[in-house]
């Protein structure tokens, strides 16, 4: 078992913060997957989980799809359109509310999507390899639950003030404090 060492207080260690850990295996898995799902079969990451979602949810909008796959909705109706005019998927008006539109995969993305699928399961086997049976069911759950416990990045936290006193004035404009009962904007961090 790996140990797992403290950082310093005032210095975040890429190699033990969960955050860091989980955006870089992220960003590796996006960027690997996305090249070679382009490369091997002209589609991207963006693209292949829409697939994905349609094959297990036909007929559903594209705002059903963003919150879904968590991805922006600009995003998902570019990559509807373009799928749309390669035929890989088809699209119709909703019969209860004129103003929606119903998308799910033609039997050309359906096909498509066989063969990714093939593919994606093996590509997840290599990486999987790693990790014993056990190992991997407990990943699943620890993801699992970690993505049930996003809201907890929205918890107010406090915000530490500046060290020193010229540090504060140099930031703090007079002008720019609100009234009061006005709302102050959130702090931003480096990190989630």
């Amino acid at each position: 078992m790996t140990e797992v060492r403290a950082a310093k207080p005032d210095a975040i260690d890429p190699d033990v913060y969960v955050p860091a850990l989980l955006t870089t295996l992220s960003n590796n898995l996006t960027r690997n997957a996305s090249t070679f799902y382009r490369r091997n079969f002209g589609v991207g990451i963006t693209d292949w989980r829409i697939m994905y979602r349609l094959a297990g949810e036909p007929w559903v909008t594209a705002h059903h799809i963003c919150s879904a796959a968590q991805l922006d909705k600009g995003v998902v109706s570019r990559s509807l359109a373009w799928m749309e005019k390669r035929g890989l998927v088809l699209v119709k008006g909703d019969e209860t509310d004129a103003r929606r539109r119903l998308v799910a995969l033609s039997p050309a993305g359906h096909e498509l999507h066989e063969r990714i699928t093939v593919v994606a399961l093996e590509r997840e086997r290599n990486f999987l390899a790693a990790l014993s049976h056990e190992e991997t069911e407990a990943a699943v759950r620890l993801l699992r639950k970690l993505i049930g416990n996003l809201r907890a990045f929205q918890k107010p936290v406090a915000i530490p003030p500046p060290r020193s006193a010229s540090a504060e004035s140099a930031t703090v404009v007079p002008e720019a404090i609100p009234a009061a009962g006005a709302v102050r904007p959130r702090a931003r961090a480096a990190a989630p």
